[in-house]
């Protein structure tokens, strides 16, 4: 009877041990349904070319996926707060998979909107809960458990585009549909997995003790804000990276190289990053990371091939690795709340930052791609400044 109780309660306390399956299960949905999201992005120039539209309206989908993916997930997270089911984890990543397969099948701008707000929705709804439930299967190892879920989910972003661009390469962006075949299996596996909840998460919650952290919605109101303006940042990157290469004359397949260059060694330094700000302390790190991207970020708009490649592979390191030491922050502020938490610093903070990027595109088409990036840069060291306002939530 023991064993069949623990088997329905996914949310071990603290004191629990490592949980490696639910851990595992919740990262490669991470992984999974992010690499979805990670289609849009390369296929922009060829979306551009196909409904014939200039690059602020080709923008302007990159805030519209950020309206419907990251501010429609402090509701969902307020919802899972109160669910005693976790399907939104499990059925989150199969309705991403579906409404973004299908993009290639769209012939008109207003209709590929309508398939972006839907996907939307999908992954809107996997991340708060799916957040939580991966910090809780961690037992003490918070900042191993949250790097391992984040990190799951910077991979599959960052090698969405090599997927999504290795099908409409050999058979047309008409062909897109193909790439369903992961987003099935995993809800397969997580329905398997994950087990369903006798109570719901808020019940759970009352049993955790809440961090003695002194003035803690003002820091979080400081973290939000950093979060907002680090996503700016690498919204910005992600969106521009294809187009700053198409003025370039590179290929298409470049394009996903390019954001693959930038995105999956920050899925190892976001594997690391846990581990580390459990040693140095969150704000340590988060200042850091934050500061080292900066002059590799700007080396990349002036060096040349393969030079321009290396640096910014290694300011995409830096810069994302600050994800998971974020979303452990905002937990360590307010356990109690943990989804809701979790969806401001991951949804909210990320949909407003994705928004910022088609006024951005406007400020780019007028003067320069280049000018925009810089700015970018800019932006990343507020982000700094901000840092050092933060209290240390992490003993060490």
């Amino acid at each position: 009877m023991a064993d069949l109780s623990r088997r329905h309660h996914p949310f071990p306390e603290k004191h629990e041990r490592l949980q490696p399956l639910r851990l595992t299960a919740l990262s490669l949905g991470h992984f999974t349904n992010d690499m979805y999201v990670g289609f849009l992005a390369p296929l922009l120039p060829l979306i551009m070319d196909k409904l014939g539209i200039r690059l602020t309206a080709a923008a302007a989908l990159t805030s519209v996926l950020a309206v419907f993916t990251s501010l429609a997930q402090p509701a969902f997270g307020h919802l899972a707060d109160r669910l005693k089911f976790s399907y939104l984890a499990i059925f989150g990543p199969l309705i991403t998979a579906i409404f973004f397969s299908c993009i290639g099948l769209v012939d008109s701008y207003a209709m590929l909107i309508v398939m972006i707000v839907l996907a939307g929705f999908g992954t809107a709804a996997f991340h708060p809960q799916a957040a939580s439930l991966a910090g809780k299967s961690s037992g003490r190892q918070n900042g191993f458990g949250m790097s391992l879920f984040v990190t799951g989910g910077n991979a599959g972003y960052y090698l969405g585009p090599i997927v999504i661009m290795a099908i409409v390469t050999q058979w047309g962006l008409q062909y897109s549909f193909i790439a369903i075949l992961p987003g099935l299996l995993i809800s397969a596996f997580l329905f398997w997995a994950i087990p369903h909840l006798p109570q719901s998460i808020v019940q759970q919650a009352k049993q955790v003790e809440t961090n003695k952290i002194p003035h803690a919605l003002p820091a979080f109101i400081i973290l939000f804000c950093i979060s907002m303006l680090r996503s700016f940042v690498v919204s910005g990157f992600n969106t521009f990276i294809p187009l700053f290469l198409h003025e370039r004359q590179f290929t298409p397949m470049m394009y996903a190289a390019g954001l693959s260059a930038f995105g999956l060694p920050g899925a190892v330094g976001s594997l690391l990053a846990g581990s580390i700000s459990d040693r140095w302390g969150r704000k340590r790190y988060m200042l850091f990371s934050l500061a080292a991207a900066l002059p590799f970020l700007g080396l990349f708009l002036h060096l040349p091939g393969v030079y321009a490649m290396i640096c910014l592979s290694l300011g995409g390191f830096f810069i994302l690795s600050s994800i998971p030491v974020v979303i452990i922050t905002a937990q360590e502020l307010f356990p109690h709340r943990v989804n809701t938490a979790s969806s401001l610093v991951m949804g909210l903070s990320w949909g407003i930052g994705g928004i910022m990027v088609t006024p951005l595109a406007a400020f780019s088409e007028r003067y320069s791609l280049s000018h925009g990036l810089h700015l970018l840069l800019v932006v990343n060291l507020l982000a700094c400044l901000l840092v050092l306002f933060l209290p240390e939530t992490k003993r060490v």
